[in-house]
């Protein structure tokens, strides 16, 4: 129980220290934003690039309303889902071989080894 708290309180400093990082690099990253704007070329070219972001959006609105481009698009948007919820499965699958075996790596059926990657992070608040 007492490994619980310690590991509990490196998670909470560094909760602590992360927020105060953060805070800095947006600090940061405020200061080349107001550096960059300050900068002609860089604005001159700012701009080229919302003319070029303008048009592209309406090439695409004219893609979209083609309708072999409308068939290609849905079907990689059905593929793009079906490979997103095998990830998930594999990371469930991954995640369970690795508590269960204590193993960081695995081969494959073709007898490649691989590393197991086991992440976490803190997500949300919990109301």
């Amino acid at each position: 129980m007492e490994e619980d708290k310690t590991t509990l309180d490196a998670v909470h400093r560094l909760m602590l220290e992360q927020a105060e990082l953060r805070e800095k690099m947006k600090k940061f990253k405020d200061d080349l934003k107001d550096i960059a704007e300050q900068n002609d070329e860089y604005r001159a070219l700012q701009e080229e690039l919302k003319e070029v972001s303008e048009k592209r959006a309406t090439a695409k609105k004219l893609l979209e309303a083609d309708k072999d481009y409308q068939v290609v698009n849905s079907e990689l948007e059905e593929l793009k889902f079906k490979y997103k919820d095998l990830q998930e499965i594999m990371s469930h699958h991954l995640v369970t071989y690795f508590s269960e075996s204590g193993e960081t790596s695995l081969t494959t059926p073709n007898g490649e080894t691989l590393q197991v990657v086991v992440s976490a992070k803190l997500g949300k608040e919990v109301a």
